[in-house]
């Protein structure tokens, strides 16, 4: 007896090491799984300097920088890549037309800037998902083309337009007519000639505007031919809040503007839009030199 139940046991034991049928199903359907799922390609980041020894993409630093250029980074860039722009003075327009690129300086507005090489647009965006953060943006003039950033995308955007500098041209931010949700905060425009950050309607029929985006934490001193933070006339549920401007042009409909500081009363014009909590401080936007 004592033979028989020792015998029992170790088979009970020799038997728990040996895996169920189903389980070895199991496991080796995972490993199939597993060996045919698609590979997720992992963000890169591109570094820019435009006076580096040498250029080895996609770069790793400042001193070991992958392009010269800013467009170059972005014609190289997939979708979720990140561009950093190390300090210096880059003469390009730039078009951005791959989705979701964070395009950033390392070092601020002070230390990076942009100016155009010809008369057209310092920086168009053509793609979903951009970022822009962190340059002085000089266009070439004040022509039609003359913008500092010119978002030209259909739909919603997932823009966003941060802490930069835009000096000169006709307008500094254009939010297309046909463009929804981007986010403009924390910049400064100053001396545009028609408008400072221009919420858009198209000039023909059916006359579309741009809609849903947030501007806030702006400061928009320029003197303008319409006024420089401006609402189209069919740019509507638009959100204008804590910005500095000599003047805010509202129409359009169901628009949120308070909490701004302009030299001049804000009047709507549209219909249905909410004013509050404005201020008007005539000394708000200093005289140019």
């Amino acid at each position: 007896m004592t033979t028989h139940t020792a015998t029992t046991r170790e088979r009970r034991t020799s038997d728990a090491h040996i895996p169920s049928p189903s389980l070895t199903l199991s496991a080796a359907t995972t490993f199939v799984v597993l060996l045919c799922a698609p590979s997720v390609a992992t963000a890169a980041t591109r570094w820019v300097n435009d006076n580096a020894a040498s250029y080895t993409p996609p770069g790793t630093s400042c001193t070991r920088a992958g392009y010269a250029t800013i467009q170059a980074a972005v014609n190289a860039a997939s979708a979720g890549d990140v561009i950093k722009v190390c300090p210096g003075k880059y003469v390009e327009n730039v078009l951005v037309a791959e989705s979701n690129l964070m395009i950033s300086s390392t070092a601020g507005a002070a230390a990076t800037m942009v100016k155009a090489a010809a008369s057209m647009y310092v920086f168009v965006v053509a793609a979903s998902g951009v970022t822009v953060s962190g340059f002085t943006i000089i266009p070439a003039g004040v022509a039609d083309g003359d913008i500092g950033v010119n978002v030209a995308i259909e739909g919603a955007t997932g823009l966003r337009i941060l802490n930069n500098v835009i000096f000169g041209g006709r307008i500094g931010i254009n939010l297309g007519c046909v463009s929804s949700a981007s986010l403009i905060a924390y910049n400064t425009v100053n001396s545009q000639t028609e408008a400072g950050i221009n919420i858009d309607t198209c000039e023909a029929p059916p006359f579309p505007g741009s809609h849903n985006n947030s501007i806030h934490h702006n400061i928009a001193c320029s003197v303008t031919a319409t006024a420089s933070i401006a609402l189209g006339g069919s740019s509507d549920i638009n959100r204008i809040q804590y910005n500095v401007a000599t003047k805010i042009s509202v129409f359009g409909t169901g628009n949120v503007v308070r909490y701004n500081t302009t030299q001049a009363a804000i009047v709507d014009n549209g219909s249905g839009s909410t004013l509050n909590n404005n201020l008007v401080d005539a000394g708000v936007c200093p005289a140019a030199p």
